[in-house]
């Protein structure tokens, strides 16, 4: 926690950089391009639940895509989402852009400072492509491995921000 403390004291000298990376990334988020990659309906759904919920949250409009094309819809929700962000305190930035990267879902990480999903049906999201591959080829112990690792980061900040009162709802 020491090394999250020191990222949020360093956030002002960084904040514009940081608001830059998530607007650039959030046209391209994974949950916007699942669809294809999952066959379970109960994913499926917790998915459709995901992204409506953020838009909620962040009073936006990211709609789901198919292919590698970024829709023109998702590019046009920056600004919106740039309120979004240039509202939330340093504490904040630095966890929904720490989740957001690890996870490569800004929407994600909005869900996650909002405490409105499990940590695991965050996760499950973030790699349902990955896991879904586990189940029909078998387990890769780097990747279980790489998963752990990441759960318990996930694990480590929804803690950090239950501590400090950070979750939005």
């Amino acid at each position: 926690m020491a090394d999250l403390q020191e990222i949020i004291c360093s956030v002002d000298e960084h904040r514009k950089e940081i608001v830059v990376r998530l607007l650039d990334f959030s046209a391209t988020d994974t949950i916007l391009y699942l669809r294809e990659c999952i066959s379970d309906e109960k994913m499926l759904r917790c998915l459709n639940s995901a992204i409506q919920l953020a838009n909620v949250f962040l009073r936006t409009k990211f709609e789901e895509n198919s292919g590698l094309e970024v829709s023109g819809v998702n590019l046009a929700q920056r600004a919106q989402l740039k309120v979004f962000l240039d509202k939330l305190d340093n504490e904040s930035l630095v966890v929904l852009f720490l989740v957001a990267t690890e996870l490569k879902s800004v929407l994600l990480g909005v869900l996650f400072l909002y405490n409105a999903f499990s940590v695991q049906d965050i996760f499950n999201l973030a790699f349902a492509e990955e896991l879904e591959e586990q189940n029909i080829w078998g387990k890769d112990e780097f990747v279980t491995q790489r998963h752990s690792e990441i759960f318990d980061k996930l694990i480590s900040w929804e803690k950090f921000c239950d501590e400090r009162g950070l979750f939005k709802n």
